[in-house]
């Protein structure tokens, strides 16, 4: 059985974040998740902003965590080598809803929101052509931005175990024991020790409450569908347009990816707590609200329709501590939590070092980011062709992934074994055509690599294969 002094429970945003933020202090930690890689909840299938912070209400843990982990993600996505889309963020409205608007600056000013402005009909629609054209104001604040919530939990991941951090995978916490001054976790035969634990686990966070006797949160679920387009309509709009929200949420917006692509969503509709299937209602409502923002997308670029489940809990973050224990949990982080995530791993970390978790000098190791052949100049590609021929044979020929690409991210620090995994990290199948050339190749790469017949290649984890023999 390995001993750690923390472990950190969900491979999401925020379990991520705390994972890394602990490894980067000298803290032995492992990050325990489920499912067969890391970001494979909420966090692969949200919206990807990194918001200003004049949503929330005041004084509340999602006003204080989202305004410092709007200021930390700048910094931490340049450490990581991820992309972030600096383009800030627009709320448009109609004449009539100016006052409602407005009341939304006031919030964000309270809330301490940096550069904010209203913008008046023509400058608006000089910097957003497809606005609809009954918009008539809009709230810009320049401090919102886009990134890939999927890959920068990866990489949050990555940095944590090549600065001497474990992250094991298919661990499916069923049992908590005190032992002493430590806790042993277990995952059916398999267990590890920690002296500490941080419950980030998401929809699951009352399961894993309850191994340890700490309260029942509140929580109810909520799924929001989306529609990706083709890289075709990158343009459509440079920054994420939003209605005017309402107490549902943010409504549906229009926005454009760090990839190229634009997405429409997201709905809200409550489900239960794993549903992420997309209907016709869902689509409907997508195509019905977002033309009060926007004009008409073309829906015949519809290349993807997906769903993901937010965890809500009342009007605010849950993020507290077991009485007398070194138990921690946080439940019902919903937006803005990808926001929030960092900040919310500060304020954790610094808990715990209040509650005797020793910090260490550490030697930072930064984590190596992915090649990407087509980002890449003429010469600096041919080049890296003559040291490996991989780099020259294209692959997914949507997005111009290679075969040296799938290669280095079968063998990046998390060891992926199967498809999505592999999409999330270098985007083979991410494409127009969703995986209809490529997806062969792709399997026979990752059969290669591993050393294991085609047929036992899965989509994502276990029981779910793409071939049968």
């Amino acid at each position: 059985m390995q001993n750690f002094e923390v472990a950190v429970i969900g491979g999401g945003i925020v379990g991520a974040c705390v994972f890394s933020e602990l490894t980067r202090k000298g803290v032995n930690c492992v990050l325990l998740e489920g499912a067969s890689d890391v970001s494979n909840g909420a966090t692969k299938a949200n919206s990807g902003i990194v918001h200003a912070g004049y949503d929330p209400q005041p004084n509340t843990l999602k006003a204080k965590f989202n305004i410092r982990g709007n200021q930390l993600y700048p910094a931490m996505c340049a450490r990581l080598g991820v992309s972030i889309l600096q383009c800030g963020t627009l709320v448009v409205s109609n004449e009539e809803n100016r006052a409602n608007l407005r009341v939304l600056y006031e919030r964000g000013l309270q809330n301490g929101v940096q550069g904010m402005r209203i913008i008046e009909r023509a400058e608006l629609h000089k910097m957003e052509p497809n606005l609809a054209d009954n918009i008539d104001v809009g709230l810009f604040a320049p401090t919102g931005a886009v990134i890939s919530p999927y890959l920068t939990c990866i990489a949050l991941s990555e940095e944590g175990v090549v600065n001497g951090g474990t992250v094991i995978t298919n661990f499916k916490v069923d049992k908590i024991e005190k032992n002493g001054e430590n806790y042993i976790i277990s995952a059916g035969e398999q267990s590890v020790s920690a002296n500490f634990i941080v419950n980030c686990a998401g929809v699951g966070a009352n399961e894993v409450n309850a191994l340890v006797g700490a309260r029942q949160v509140p929580l109810s679920f909520v799924k929001g569908e989306y529609l990706l387009l083709d890289k075709s309509q990158k343009g459509f709009v440079n920054r994420p347009i939003f209605p005017l929200p309402t107490k549902m949420g943010k409504g549906i917006l229009a926005l454009p990816t760090i990839h190229g692509n634009i997405m429409l969503g997201p709905t809200a509709q409550p489900c239960e707590p794993n549903d992420t299937t997309v209907d016709d209602e869902g689509i409907s409502a997508i195509k019905s609200k977002v033309i009060l923002s926007v004009k008409q997308p073309n829906y015949r670029k519809v290349i993807k329709l997906f769903a993901g489940v937010r965890v809500i809990s009342g009007d605010d973050f849950v993020i507290e501590k077991m009485p007398n224990s070194h138990f921690y949990f946080t439940a019902g982080i919903c937006s803005p939590g990808l926001t929030a995530a960092p900040a919310i791993a500060e304020y954790l970390v610094e808990k715990m070092h209040e509650d005797g978790l020793e910090f260490r000098e550490h030697k930072f190791v930064a984590r190596k980011p992915y090649i990407s052949t087509v980002d890449m100049d003429k010469k600096s590609l041919k080049e890296l062709i003559k040291k490996n021929s991989a780099y020259g044979k294209i692959v997914c020929r949507c997005e111009r992934i290679t075969e040296g690409e799938i290669i280095d991210a079968l063998n990046s620090p998390l060891h992926p074994t199967d498809v999505d995994a592999i999409k999330r990290r270098v985007r083979p199948t991410m494409g127009r055509c969703q995986g209809g050339f490529c997806l062969p190749k792709v399997i026979r790469i990752i059969a290669e690599n591993n050393h294991i017949p085609p047929e036992n290649v899965q989509l994502n984890g276990e029981n779910s294969k793409i071939l049968i023999k």
